[in-house]
């Protein structure tokens, strides 16, 4: 039977000299594994190979008892070219992929997850590489909360004490997991001491599209250590964002 739906390529692998073999994450059928006969032929179907990141409609087999479906048409509605010249926002598009593979199921659909990832990789094709990582940090978010991971900001995550921009300390742990008043800090050993700036920030995601870049650098360091403890192993893609995150702030 065969099925149509809107995916992005979050993962490729050559298969043979003529074909691969993509995961997708769609939009209404979740992530699928599937191989695309030919893509690799000069002339073939699919108009050439299909990268990382390429939005598109599709049509594609799969049966429930299949760990491997068919894609038999794939229209790139969106491929991302900008986003290859920018070595911050091909980082991130990367990031995204990475992302996406490992917090989502197979055939377990989020459709709001893939609207913000669309959106993201829109944000980086459309933004020079100083505006990108306000758009990465919303993405970030939306991806923790959609997937039941993200930590809780609006309160202390052990006392439940509600967050107050009068806090005489700040504090984020892991493993609470999220902000900790100056109470309950000492019984995590792991909390890590942030900044006001940072603080309002986790608790109000939208206010990063105005905070300053040092504290959208430190935003981003707490939400790439808390994802490394989420997944118990650090991203691939996150060592060379942080480094070019750092390098643009010491430039």
């Amino acid at each position: 039977m065969l099925k149509k739906d809107r995916g992005i390529c979050i993962r490729t692998t050559d298969y043979s000299e003529s074909s691969q073999i993509l995961t997708f994450f769609s939009r209404d059928n979740g992530k699928i594994g599937v191989i695309a006969k030919g893509s690799r032929r000069p002339k073939s179907s699919f108009t050439g190979t299909i990268e990382i990141c390429t939005i598109g409609d599709m049509v594609f087999s799969h049966r429930d008892n299949e760990k491997l479906g068919t894609l038999t048409e794939f229209n790139p509605t969106f491929l991302g070219l900008d986003i290859r010249k920018k070595l911050l926002a091909l980082n991130c598009a990367y990031f995204v992929a990475e992302m996406l593979n490992l917090f989502t199921k197979e055939l377990d659909p989020h459709p709001a997850l893939f609207d913000e990832a669309a959106l993201f990789l829109q944000k980086l094709q459309e933004n020079p590489p100083d505006k990108i990582l306000p758009f990465l940090i919303l993405f970030e978010f939306a991806l923790l909360e959609q997937t039941g991971s993200q930590p809780l900001c609006d309160s202390c995550a052990n006392c439940k004490r509600k967050f107050d921009a009068g806090w005489k300390q700040y504090f984020f742990s892991h493993s609470a997991p999220g902000l900790v008043c100056r109470d309950c800090e000492p019984a995590f050993v792991d909390k890590k001491i942030i900044t006001p700036d940072c603080a309002a920030c986790l608790n109000q995601p939208a206010k990063v599209l105005n905070a300053k870049p040092a504290v959208l650098g430190d935003v981003e360091k707490i939400l790439i250590e808390y994802i490394t403890n989420v997944i118990e192993r650090p991203p691939k893609t996150a060592p060379m964002i942080l480094e070019l995150i750092r390098q643009r702030r010491t430039s």
